[in-house]
């Protein structure tokens, strides 16, 4: 099997030939240290554990500049150009057509991520007082909030219509990092009001392009009261990073709905800086149930840090390896 069609039996409801070889790979920092630990010079990650690994067509729908927060949003709708222009160059690769294509041809998983990194982020948060300003204007200038967002959505509709007119992709990832250990910082109510039409839009969307496999995606916090609304909407994919309650571990996710959910991640990446003990023990009980259930992608929850000894890392491998077969 290509890498492409055995990560689409490993979560859909085929049969792959073996279980995909997938982790997210770690930052430039921890890197440079695992190659002082025995990362060969001029080898990737990728390339010495041999990762399937995942690209995205590289479109960005985010508030410009992206990635830094956009408060003035909130202080008037002329904001909204500055932030959202459709013909700047940076959203797409120039190229991204043909190397769509190619990485099709090479059997490559594609993906697009499909949302502007979550209400907060639509809402310009990127410090704490700009989300004490944006939970302001959810609860004292609703209207101006539901329009912005319709707005904002309008602008993530025309660009994802445009790219997926023009390529297909394998999954389509939805991101949304609104909750603490104690659960989301919004109410289910209030999410079902501000962000659940501008989803529902988006996810009908990658439905008509004929985008099977829709993640939702976090990192850290308990999303449980939250999850019910977007899978009712038409996610069909969880991918939970740094999982910290209980909620959301994937047996307790997989017991609440079923295998008809796929699940990516799930393996406590906190083991591999405990010793190969703790390794052994959470693949082995991650692992095998979430295999034996189907449509799941057992791999760490989250990148290796810097405290992660590459030996370690590589020992996890070689774990997940043996524990780890269909």
């Amino acid at each position: 099997m290509y890498e492409k069609h055995r990560f689409l039996a490993t979560v859909g409801t085929g049969r792959p030939d073996r279980v995909p070889v997938f982790d997210l790979e770690p930052g430039d920092s921890t890197v440079a240290l695992w190659r002082e630990q025995g990362l060969p010079a001029g080898s990737s990650v990728a390339d010495f554990f041999g990762l399937e690994t995942h690209h995205s067509i590289g479109l960005e729908i985010r508030s410009a500049p992206f990635y830094k927060g956009a408060p003035d949003l909130l202080d008037s709708p002329e904001a909204f150009e500055s932030h959202y222009d459709s013909e700047d160059p940076d959203r797409l690769p120039p190229d991204f057509e043909a190397r769509c294509r190619r990485l099709h041809r090479e059997g490559r998983v594609v993906y697009v991520n499909a949302s502007g990194g979550g209400l907060l982020q639509m809402l310009g948060v990127r410090d704490w007082e700009s989300l004490v300003d944006a939970c302001d204007a959810l609860v004292n200038r609703p209207a101006f909030v539901e329009a912005l967002l319709e707005r904002t959505t309008d602008f993530h509709c025309l660009l994802l219509d445009r790219v997926l007119s023009n390529v297909t992709v394998d999954y389509a990832s939805l991101y949304e990092p609104i909750a603490s250990n104690a659960g989301p910082l919004i109410s289910p109510e209030m999410f079902e009001r501000f962000s659940m039409p501008g989803y529902r839009r988006v996810l009908d969307l990658l439905r008509r392009h004929g985008v099977e496999h829709r993640v939702f995606c976090t990192t850290g916090g308990d999303l449980g009261p939250l999850l019910p609304l977007m899978l009712d909407a038409g996610v069909n994919g969880l991918w939970i990073s740094n999982i910290m309650t209980e909620e959301m571990e994937y047996a307790n996710l997989r017991r609440e709905y079923g295998p008809d959910v796929s699940l990516i991640g799930g393996i406590d990446s906190t083991a591999l800086t405990r010793g190969e003990d703790d390794i052994r023990h959470v693949v082995e009980e991650t692992d095998p149930p979430l295999l034996a259930d189907g449509r799941s992608l057992p791999c760490l929850d989250a990148r290796p840090r810097d405290n992660t000894p590459f030996a370690m890392y590589r020992r996890y491998r070689e774990i997940l390896a043996e524990v780890g077969r269909l």
